[in-house]
């Protein structure tokens, strides 16, 4: 039996050591087909990632994980997550491709090539994938202008604070910034409710963002929020 119970659908929020722990299965499984050449192992890799982005209830890595007892302090958006393990299923499928048509060097660096990005994520914790789909968010933030996005009222710039169930963390954040605003308004986001959110550029929950009178995104603080950065954040209101 699970730990946690798993969801029919991706929250908007996961543990944050849940994508390594599939990144670490994803690399060891393709390192071992690059090693020894063998192809259904990399067709298994692929399948998991194609299990995983199906739902969680789906994925035999999810299930693995799920028997483990870790709490997480913070949580993680399960957007940038995703984006991460849709570039893995592809190269995951072009590299199949060209293994099955006789491309056997170009398939196996390939799947090298994914084997070494998701080993290094899964030991660093470094999600390249993820760091990637944040500077996109960022650099698209005045595109999709945010004002719109949250329903933003005035002339800004404005405070949100990014907050999500069952996140220990974020009860305490929450108040440290509300406290920090002293009656200035600040914007809460539950990502449960609003999981469009997790297009934001955060690492983690709980967050509290600016976003600019243009739109674009200002100062970001994610993880640990005491008085001190809740101070930071609402300075930066001007």
């Amino acid at each position: 039996m699970s730990t946690f119970p798993l969801p029919a659908r991706t929250p908007a929020v996961v543990h944050p050591w849940a994508p390594r722990f599939a990144q670490a299965i994803t690399g060891l499984l393709c390192l071992e087909a690059v090693l020894f050449q063998t192809i259904p192992v990399v067709v298994v890799a692929a399948a998991f990632i194609a299990l995983a982005l199906i739902g969680p209830r789906w994925s035999p890595v999810a299930y693995l994980f799920a028997m483990l007892p870790v709490r997480p302090a913070e949580l993680e958006p399960s957007k940038p997550v995703r984006f991460a393990q849709w570039i893995a299923l592809v190269m995951l499928v072009v590299a199949i491709v060209l293994l099955y048509v006789g491309l056997d060097l170009a398939g196996w660096i390939v799947t090298g090539m994914v084997a070494a990005v998701a080993l290094f994520s899964g030991i660093s914790g470094i999600c390249i994938g993820c760091i990637a789909w944040k500077q996109i968010a960022r650099r698209a933030g005045s595109a999709h202008d945010l004002k719109k996005a949250f329903d933003l009222q005035g002339q800004g710039p404005w405070l949100l604070v990014v907050t999500a169930p069952n996140c220990p963390r974020c009860p305490a954040a929450k108040q440290a910034i509300h406290d920090a605003a002293a009656g200035r308004a600040v914007v809460d986001i539950d990502l449960d409710e609003h999981p469009e959110a997790g297009a934001l550029p955060i690492w983690s929950v709980p967050a509290g963002i600016i976003i600019e009178s243009s739109g674009d995104v200002g100062l970001v603080k994610t993880g640990r929020i005491g008085a001190s950065e809740a101070a930071d954040l609402v300075g930066a209101l001007g």
